[in-house]
């Protein structure tokens, strides 16, 4: 009788930062009655992967879970994976975060269920060749990545039913391929469909496995499956089915088949992650282009031939391809250095209290470690501030507790010249005991993070309007129809979330900043950079300007610096100088703006200087913006306005009790407008507020040799009261 092994598994995973809601109705829909139908077919073997953060919160809202859970454990139905803690995308961080991260969930689970992990899920099974090594200096013996990695490697799908062992400076891991094939059957298609292809593999020798272990949401989480999956009973029919055929198909763990089966040999595997994701991390032009070259093979019937060789894209395109999640990652890189730096310092003579500290840095770094905000693909990834928020503010908790133990700041600052970015051009950091903040004078002398210590946030993370591969899909949505007999899957819908998105897909000319000078024509409206349809008359906004930092002369003195580029408005030379006075405490910045032509002619435009800033919700009724004197009809952030005569205004917000002030001695124009992207996610095409731009001005007129000369102050102020 011919027969196969199958190794069946759970990924549950929910990002640190995302929604209470949305971890209760992920755990009503999915989790729950997930682990309750498999309970109820105790012959039927799992493994299971839960992430750090999902961990943590069903421990602490949803106990009578881990009761169910310890007793299939002890049963020996269920096996545990560790993985980083924290889901991160592990080929990114330091060595001593890849090991730390492991070690942590490990530890977690041996503590709470009496289990020694050896087999490991990686975070979107990003694969780099160095992992090996790291792997098993953290105790790990086995790994799961997709099978595409195989077969990029230039193995057939024959090859890809059984494990293979992997070395690096002579430390091994054996990898378990995930079936492609599999993701796609389970659980969108009829149950004898599965059963069918498991047989059409089986063999005589009965030494083949076939592994599927795959996102948990999908089972009910995902769009329309709690339907399928639990109401129409296919999760039921699905283990009673693996119990029917148990004489030829036989479930078990990946510990138990280790056990009883060698390996198939050796297998260097290239870098990779599942299919989709190449293509998500291809630049949009690209992917386009990738996408219909894949359809195009599909079409002629040639893709079980071609499949190996279209790979697509590298994960770490997504730092290129997205500039804030680059940034978001070296934020990643210099926290995780200075919490090394403080475990250094503390390694020999450190106090129980400061080894508390460590513990607790340490641990808001690996939350800021976590994946899901750093790319995005059919989920909404990056594209979601909510998340980008929640890693700096733990990156920002973790650099708080390290700054304490290397060495606090009392009211002076700390000003490092540096490549932050790592992008061969240096940023001016300025730490001070209220905030830090960031200037990048090689990109138009701009401020491109401001980190407010008191309440932690990043006011400057607002992320840039770009072009996706997939709006194109949006333009031209239609209806999908679904048979009877099956569910979409979450990589097959197209929906939408509200009407009339593709009018407002707009695109940024360039990366979003703060403390950039547009130069404009007279008779430029908001409604004009809002939709990205303005002329830029100087080069300013782009160029590379020359600074000068002058350190505080004493104790809560001010640091200095000094911006300025000769450009050209209109083809007229034109020098700008901003002169950038930083205070010590909290956030107050005051810029002398000098412009001076340099030509022969007159020149006029508006000078519009440019602010983008998040405060996370652009219609909460708790969050406004102000202008003194006056009251606005529209003062919500998603709001589009534009003020004449105006000397000071700003932002306030009562969820972070904090008030962003803009003071002008000269009297201006105040515009604003929301930063809104169309992104997609599983739930469908999607409109999120990124932030606001708000832009001060002035008309005005340069004679030959003239200059026009304005202070501006910006100011945080923390809010008293409820």
């Amino acid at each position: 009788m011919k027969k196969i092994n199958f190794i069946f598994g759970v990924h549950n995973h929910q990002p640190v930062g995302n929604f209470g809601h949305v971890f209760e109705a992920l755990y009503e829909k999915s989790y729950e009655p997930f682990l309750h139908v498999l309970h109820r077919h105790p012959k039927v073997k799992c493994t299971f992967h839960v992430t750090g953060p999902l961990l943590e919160w069903i421990e602490e809202n949803k106990p009578e879970y881990f009761k169910i859970l310890k007793e299939m454990v002890s049963l020996g139905q269920i096996e545990f994976f560790t993985g980083g803690m924290y889901e991160p995308i592990l080929t990114i961080l330091p060595d001593r975060d890849k090991i730390g991260q492991i070690r942590m969930l490990t530890d977690y689970l041996k503590k709470k269920f009496k289990v020694e992990a050896k087999g490991m899920w990686l975070a979107e099974r990003v694969w780099e060749p160095h992992l090996t090594k790291a792997l098993s200096d953290a105790g790990v013996e086995y790994v799961v990545i997709d099978d595409a990695h195989l077969k990029a490697a230039g193995l057939n799908e024959e090859q890809t039913f059984g494990y293979y062992v992997m070395e690096e400076q002579g430390s091994t891991a054996a990898v378990f391929p995930i079936s492609e094939k599999m993701r796609y059957l389970v659980p969108f298609q009829a149950v004898e469909e599965t059963i069918q292809y498991l047989g059409s593999v089986a063999t005589e020798e009965g030494d083949r496995c076939v592994v599927l272990m795959d996102d948990g949401e999908k089972f009910g989480g995902w769009p329309d499956t709690y339907k399928w999956v639990y109401e129409e009973g296919w999760l039921e029919k699905f283990f009673s089915a693996l119990e029917q055929n148990s004489e030829w198909l036989n479930t078990t763990t990946f510990a138990e088949y280790k056990k009883q089966y060698s390996s198939k040999g050796i297998i260097n595997l290239p870098t990779g992650s599942y299919t989709e994701m190449g293509e998500w991390s291809l630049p949009t032009d690209a992917a386009r282009e990738y996408d219909s070259v894949r359809h195009e093979v599909r079409d002629r019937g040639e893709m079980p031939r071609f499949e190996k060789y279209l790979k697509g894209g590298f994960w770490r395109n997504f730092f290129t391809k997205y500039s804030e999640s680059n940034h978001l990652h070296k934020k990643l890189l210099w926290v995780s250095q200075k919490v090394e730096d403080a475990r250094l310092k503390i390694a020999k003579k450190g106090t129980a209290k400061q080894k508390i500290l460590l513990e607790e840095a340490t641990r808001a770094l690996y939350r800021g470690e976590c994946n899901c905000p750093y790319w995005h693909g059919v989920f909404g990834g990056l594209y979601l501030n909510h998340l980008r928020f929640a890693m700096y503010r733990q990156f920002i908790e973790a650099e708080k507790l390290a700054d304490l133990l290397l060495s606090p700041l009392s009211n002076s600052f700390k000003v490092v010249q540096t490549d932050f970015n790592k992008d061969g051009l240096e940023e001016i950091v300025v730490e001070s005991k209220g905030y830090h903040a960031i200037f990048a004078p090689a990109k138009g002398g701009s401020l491109i993070e401001i980190d407010y210590l008191k309440s932690p946030i990043n006011l400057l993370d607002t992320l840039t309007r770009r072009k996706e591969a997939y709006h194109e899909k949006l333009r031209d949505l239609q209806t999908d129809g679904n048979s009877g007999g099956s569910v979409s899957s979450i990589h097959d819908m197209v929906r939408i979330k509200e009407p009339g998105l593709e009018n407002k897909l707009f695109y940024d000319p360039e990366n979003r900043a703060s403390l950039v000078e547009r130069i404009l024509p007279m008779g430029t409206k908001v409604e004009n950079l809002m939709s990205a349809q303005y002329q830029e008359l100087g080069d300013f906004h782009q160029a590379v300007f020359v600074s000068k930092v002058e350190e505080p002369k004493g104790e809560g003195k001010p640091v200095q610096i000094a911006l300025s580029h000769q450009g050209v408005i209109e083809g007229l030379p034109v020098e700008l100088t901003k002169k950038v006075i930083l205070g010590a405490g909290d956030f107050d910045l005051k810029t002398i703006y000098r412009l001076k032509n340099l030509g022969s002619k007159e020149i006029k435009f508006l000078l519009m200087t440019e602010w983008n800033l998040t405060l996370l919700a652009g219609d909460a009724p708790d969050r406004n913006y102000f202008v003194k004197g006056r009251d606005l009809s529209s003062p919500r952030l998603n709001s589009v306005g534009m003020e004449e005569n105006v000397t000071e205004f700003g932002m306030r917000d009562g969820w972070l009790k904090l008030e962003i002030n803009f003071q002008s001695e000269k009297p201006g124009h105040f515009w604003r407008y929301p930063v809104e992207t169309i992104s997609q996610s599983e739930g469908g095409f999607e409109k999120v507020y990124q932030g606001s731009c708000l832009l001060l001005g002035w008309m005005v007129t340069l004679p030959p040799q003239g200059t026009f000369e304005t202070p501006v102050k910006v100011r945080l102020k923390e809010l008293k009261g409820s």
